[in-house]
């Protein structure tokens, strides 16, 4: 009980924490304001300085956020501000490919996380204890492009323990047989060698771990 209340604590903080975010970007970018920060400038420079007081002077005098702490705002700002620097930074022409990375590693993640949340939801119960050591990292990427005229491949990582991999083509093999998944989805082809992504970084603990891993 007390997890789940340090839970649902944690929730309202975070949530409270985006609306602060979207006031403050709202804000900023509206048509109306030319106070913008400057973001090949730093943040203590007298205009972004200038910006930061001006935002937290209109958040203040908000209505429905007036009882916010000036300090939350000011952090709120802060970070803000950080976001407006590295999109910034990522338009110079010598981060270009370095901002490619960035989206297209996103964009593997979250096809992984998706994934991984869609075979949750078919496990069995004998098979949960395994299970629980399948980590977004652990899923297989997904490149699109057509092999004998059926769309898009899988590429499985190389450090997945062989008895991860079966199940995950069990729970793969589930989901295919469901009728909305497989309107939704297009049928996973494995085409090639394994990927060359790289395991996480994570700190080895052999009394908790559950061999995520396969020894290399």
């Amino acid at each position: 009980m007390a997890a789940l209340q340090s839970k649902n604590c944690a929730g309202e903080t975070n949530s409270k924490k985006r609306r602060r975010m979207h006031k403050i970007r709202r804000l900023h970018n509206s048509e109306t304001n030319c106070r913008r920060y400057e973001p090949a400038q730093g943040l203590s420079t007298p205009h972004n300085e200038a910006v930061t007081s001006y935002l937290l002077g209109a958040i203040t005098a908000s209505l429905d956020l007036h009882y916010i702490d000036k300090d939350d705002i000011v952090s709120t700002c802060k970070t803000y501000y950080e976001t407006v620097r590295r999109s910034f930074r990522y338009t110079q022409p010598e981060n270009s490919m370095r901002a490619e990375a960035a989206k297209n590693s996103a964009r593997s993640r979250a096809r992984r996380k998706r994934l991984q949340e869609s075979r949750q939801s078919v496990l069995a119960d004998e098979e949960v204890e395994l299970w629980m050591s399948a980590t977004v990292d652990l899923m297989s990427d997904e490149e699109d492009g057509v092999v004998g005229g059926v769309s898009g491949w899988i590429v499985p990582p190389s450090f997945r323990r062989p008895d991860l991999s079966e199940l995950c083509v069990k729970l793969q093999s589930r989901l295919e047989a469901t009728p909305k998944y497989k309107a939704m989805h297009s049928r996973r082809l494995h085409i090639g060698p394994a990927s060359e992504r790289t395991p996480p970084a994570v700190t080895y603990n052999p009394e908790e771990a559950h061999g995520q891993f396969t020894e290399l």
